[in-house]
């Protein structure tokens, strides 16, 4: 009766772990309006005041908890033509289509996080693409019209991003905004596994009450 015991705890462990497992979850939006509705609580930077209006500066920038830094970084400041006037963080690459533009993202650890992002350099080519920290990657669409057009990007994880980076094989990669906000429900558990617990805890309660006395008469 022991070892069926054990082997009851040996499965609501296996099944514990599972649900861990389950509840592990990366999510990208591309709509602005439905990551602000997964998401709680957010704080939103640009890069206005990073440096003078129509002046550019070299070097990364730190923006609250949240720092950038590049192959080439550069800010841009207000009043230029791109992205009607706003101030944008931009990574160029040293030898367009030859070498890539990196941008690399650091964070304290952030379960959601969002960027606002376009390209003012590229006359179209290969699309961006994005790496977690977590180890997730993925394929951002180019703005149709370079300097005009934006696009968003957005993750919320139960497990801390502390680290994002976007790659472009082609010229460069602007950032405008960023948004870091809290996860709403990442991280809860999903109701099937949360079952399977139960049931677990429930066939360890049964053997328990199954055990007998066993009486040896001489």
């Amino acid at each position: 009766m022991t070892s069926r015991l054990a082997r009851a705890a040996i499965s609501v462990l296996v099944l514990a772990s599972a649900a861990g497992e389950a509840s592990a979850t990366l999510t990208e939006y591309t709509d602005q309006t439905a990551y602000s509705a997964a998401t709680s609580g957010s704080k939103t930077f640009n890069f206005d005041g990073v440096t003078a209006p129509g002046s550019a500066s070299l070097g990364g920038v730190t923006l609250g908890d949240v720092s950038f830094n590049a192959t080439i970084p550069i800010t841009i400041g207000s009043g230029t033509p791109f992205y009607g006037g706003s101030a944008f963080f931009t990574s160029l690459s040293p030898n367009p289509g030859i070498d890539a533009a990196e941008m690399l993202c650091t964070l304290a650890g952030s379960n959601a996080i969002g960027f606002i992002y376009g390209d003012f350099a590229d006359e179209g080519g290969l699309p961006f693409t994005v790496t977690l920290s977590t180890g997730d990657s993925f394929v951002l669409n180019r703005p149709f019209s370079p300097g005009l057009d934006t696009g968003f990007v957005g993750f919320v994880s139960d497990t801390p991003i502390t680290s994002i980076s976007f790659h472009n094989d082609g010229v460069g990669f602007d950032v405008l905004q960023v948004v870091s906000s809290s996860a709403g429900a990442a991280g809860v558990p999903e109701p099937a596994p949360l079952g399977l617990m139960a049931t677990g805890l429930l066939a360890v309660a049964v053997l328990a009450r199954r055990r007998t006395v066993k009486v040896e008469i001489r």
